[in-house]
Parts: structure tokens; sequence; C-alpha cells
């Protein structure tokens, strides 16, 4: 066995096609199929049910992919420790966002890790909440940043920032009956809960936390529309086509766009937490901790500067 066939198993598992593996192994697809055939000789075992599209791995497949994904992830927590040894700071970090987080966050992170540590490759992928955290425990990606309301099983967290999810509409869309306080912009949640929604597919980490909202409300989402991104919830909202529950970040990501009333859900503002997330257990280095600390710091900056600018266009600042 060799660390190459661990990796050359991963990437078909993950693909699910011999093509589009050996692209991103960037051999043939001949060749792949030659040595994923090889493998499966000295082992006496399929990997891959073939008569599948796209594959699938047999049973013996998940066990041997499992422990393949275990033995690459010490290699890298390895590699890690004999950076910080050797001092030679050179190397990957592969973090991942969802799509419209990546926009806020990464313009604010990327350059002043690149500044200190100009010799690690940083790749970037994004995707929603379940998909991110799916790759983090099968080790394709080393941080995922990502609001969260509760711990995920296995993956260590460390909190980067807390943001307000606040509720945006028409001018003049909500009705006196939809407020407890009209003049500070806090809703009656329970009264406002029966409008038409626009929200995010599922997958989404704001989708989760508002089906908790309406959970805790009593009330079933009258849902109008499921948006793939919070910016296009924002302008739909602002449309008159109904209410929407965006995080605080959307507003900043929206300025200078079509305007829409933005309130709070409740007198004490509701907040989420955002963190890194990362695999419970493994090796975190001078870089990784360095990241994680740029990371907190630089959105604690950004947020203070946004707050002594006077924040958003919002009935109270936020």
């Amino acid at each position: 066995m060799e660390l190459r066939e661990f990796s050359y198993v991963s990437m078909l598992a993950q693909c699910g096609s011999f093509t589009k593996a050996a692209s991103k192994l960037f051999i043939t697809q001949p060749a792949l199929s030659n040595y994923i055939n090889k493998v499966e000789e000295e082992l006496g075992v399929k990997l891959f049910d073939r008569s599948s599209n796209p594959l699938v791995l047999t049973y013996a497949g998940e066990q041997y992919l499992k422990r393949a994904r275990g033995i690459l992830n010490q290699m890298e927590d390895m590699r890690r420790e004999m950076r910080d040894i050797t001092h030679h700071k050179t190397g990957r970090l592969r973090i991942g966002f969802p799509s419209e987080r990546i926009i806020y966050m990464l313009p604010l992170i990327l350059a002043p890790f690149k500044t200190r540590y100009p010799g690690i490759d940083v790749q970037v992928i994004s995707g929603p909440g379940n998909r991110l955290v799916e790759s983090l425990r099968e080790g394709d990606v080393d941080f995922v940043f990502l609001p969260a309301w509760h711990p995920y099983k296995d993956i260590a967290r460390m909190k980067v920032s807390e943001e307000e999810l606040v509720l945006v509409a028409a001018r003049g869309y909500l009705k006196e009956e939809h407020f407890l306080n009209r003049e500070s912009g806090i809703i009656n949640w329970r009264n406002t809960a029966a409008m038409p929604l626009i929200t995010l597919n599922r997958g989404h980490a704001l989708r989760a936390s508002v089906e908790v909202l309406y959970k805790n409300a009593g009330v079933k989402p009258n849902i109008i529309f499921e948006s793939h991104s919070n910016m296009l919830s924002y302008r739909l909202a602002a449309q008159g086509l109904g209410i929407a529950i965006i995080p605080e970040i959307t507003l900043e990501l929206m300025k200078g766009s079509m305007e829409a009333e933005v309130y709070h859900l409740s007198e004490c503002p509701l907040t989420w937490e955002v963190f890194a997330l990362y695999r419970e257990g493994c090796y975190i280095g001078e870089v990784e901790q360095a990241l994680l600390d740029i990371a907190r710091e630089e959105l604690d900056i950004h947020k203070k500067r946004e707050i002594s600018q006077e924040g958003y266009d919002a009935p109270r600042e936020l």
C-alpha cells in the first residue's frame, strides 16, 4: 500500500466517476481505472460497484475509505507538526465558507494571513453548510467558517464572531399589529410569523435556524419562495413579495441596492455565533492557530468599524 492509493480511492469515491476523478488527479482515465483494478486485485475485494452511475462504494469500499481517510488525516497532522518543528512555513490550508459568507469574510481574512504566511497556499471552497461539514469530516477541507446554534458530532469549533438575525420587508409591508415597538423597529414575531416567507433552501445553516424560530413560535411557515441566496431573499422581500430573515452581514453586502426595512426579531437582539469548525483531535499548528486568531480579530475590528459609522440603514442601529 502507498499514500497515492488512498488518495486515488478517496477522490474516486468523492467524484463518483473515473473521468471526473482522473481530471482532478491530473492523470488519464485509463491509468486511474487500471490503478484501482490493481488495488482491488491486491486486496481481494471490490471497492466500487461499477454497475451504478455514479459509482458507489461497496461495503468493503466504505470500510477501506474510512481507514484511508484516517491515515491521510494523520499524515496531514504530521506535516503540520514537522512544519512547526522546522519553522519552514510552506504547505497548504483548505478553508470553506457558505456561498455569501465567503464574500464577506474572505477579503477580511486572506490579506493579513498571506502577509504573515506568503508560503502557505490557501485553497477555498464554498457551498451549503451541510456539504461543507461533510467535506470537513471526510478530510477534504481543514476549516469551515459557519454559524451554528448546536455543536456537530466529532467536530471541534472556535467562536470567531457573533451576528444578529434580522427581518427584512418592503417599506410599509408590515402593519401596526406586527410590532412590539415600531419606533425601535422591534416586531412581534408570533404575529409576523404567519406572513409569506422567503427563505433559503434546505441544507443551509440559515434555513435550519429559521425552522427553529418557527417551531418556537408554534407557527407553520408560509414559504412562498426558496432561495439559494440571502442576497436574493433580501431583494425579493424589498419588492414586497414577503418577509425574509437574514444575517446582518447580508445588509452590508446589499448596501447601495434596493432598500428594504430592517427589523429586530425581539427586544434582545436574536443572534447566532459564527465558528471556525475543524476535525476534533486534529493538530493545530502555528499556521492554523494564526488563521483562527486573524479571523476573530479582523471580524471584530470590522464590526466595530461598521458600528462607529452607524452601521446599516435600519429603524435603529443594529
